[in-house]
């Protein structure tokens, strides 16, 4: 089939068991394509996905192949050439019989340049179906800062795991918006919007959360504005919020209390996404929200659910 008509990129996500339809709306938030069985997405829309929960990778497709003997026909025909290069090999599924020492070193042989395994300068990246070969050159992959968020100084028994603030961050914010998290508790989503270049604004009720998020943020040398406030009684203007609404005595739900955060924070920004234990459908609904999504996300015994949704003028 070899080189496409137009630029176009190709983007890994991770696979997690039953968390598919989180998968999938970062990656259409993101790339503006939903990935397939196997984690793979083509899109026309070039993201740098450093800031990537699930989405792994982002690759120019360079050339697409029924079969090895093409790629490699391919590539010598377009003279493809590079100093300090690695060949990596996705297969997708995994269980794929194919060996790929033996597939990249065959790849490397068609390219002109010199290979550099341990410090390469260029990344070539050959993804593998049973049907088809994707080749390109390898862009952008996520940081993964999310795992070093987990280890955060400062966290109580129901913060969020920082991958989840990562995913509701990008589902709602990009690089260079404003972002509202209400109810920061220890701060992970105002240190995920932070990390991914976005002015975050964090407030709660309780001191100690305050001072725990203003010390997680040093901790990892990121800047937000953070300070004490009532989520029923924030003002501003916003891109967007992003909040774990917030939990009582017990871990027992406010339904009054939530019912007043949300009403206020209505004209705070036109985008929200919300994490909750409850359906807020209704609620949400009667103060003129619009549901763009809802989103399970199972852990043990427990689903939290993202609620993905935009005011309605």
């Amino acid at each position: 089939m070899g080189l496409p008509a137009k630029p176009t990129y190709l983007y890994l996500t991770a696979i997690p068991d039953r968390l598919s339809e989180l998968v999938g709306a970062e990656c259409v938030a993101l790339t503006g394509s939903a990935p397939n069985a196997y984690g793979i997405a083509i899109s026309e829309h070039r993201v740098d996905v450093r800031r990537g929960a699930y989405l792994k990778s982002c690759s120019e497709i360079l050339f697409e192949t029924g079969s090895l003997t093409e790629l490699c026909a391919d590539i010598q025909s377009a003279g493809l050439h590079a100093d300090e290069f690695r060949v990596s090999v996705v297969k997708k599924p995994r269980s794929l019989k194919v060996n790929s020492m033996e597939l990249a070193r065959d790849i490397g042989s068609a390219i002109g340049g010199r290979a550099n395994l341990n410090s390469p300068q260029v990344t070539f990246i050959a993804v593998l179906t049973a049907e088809k070969i994707w080749f390109g050159r390898l862009l952008s992959e996520s940081d993964s800062m999310w795992l070093a968020h987990n280890q955060r100084p400062y966290v109580t028994s129901s913060s969020l795991p920082a991958r989840l603030a990562r995913v509701l961050v990008n589902l709602v914010a990009r690089p260079g918006d404003s972002l509202l998290d209400p109810c920061c508790g220890t701060g992970t989503i105002v240190m995920s919007a932070a990390h991914s270049g976005i002015r975050a604004v964090g407030y709660d009720l309780n001191l100690r959360m305050i001072g725990a998020t203003t010390k997680n943020l040093q901790h990892f040398g990121l800047t937000a504005d953070v300070a004490l406030g009532d989520a029923r009684q924030v003002r501003g203007q916003f891109d967007a919020i992003a909040t774990d609404l917030p939990y009582g005595i017990n871990l027992t739900k406010d339904n009054s209390q939530d019912a007043e955060i949300l009403a206020n924070l209505r004209t705070c920004a036109p985008k929200a996404g919300f994490i909750d234990l409850r359906d807020l459908s209704k609620p949400l609904n009667d103060l003129g929200y619009q549901i763009e999504a809802v989103l399970p996300v199972p852990k043990l015994s427990i689903v939290r659910r993202i609620f993905i949704a935009s005011v309605i003028d």
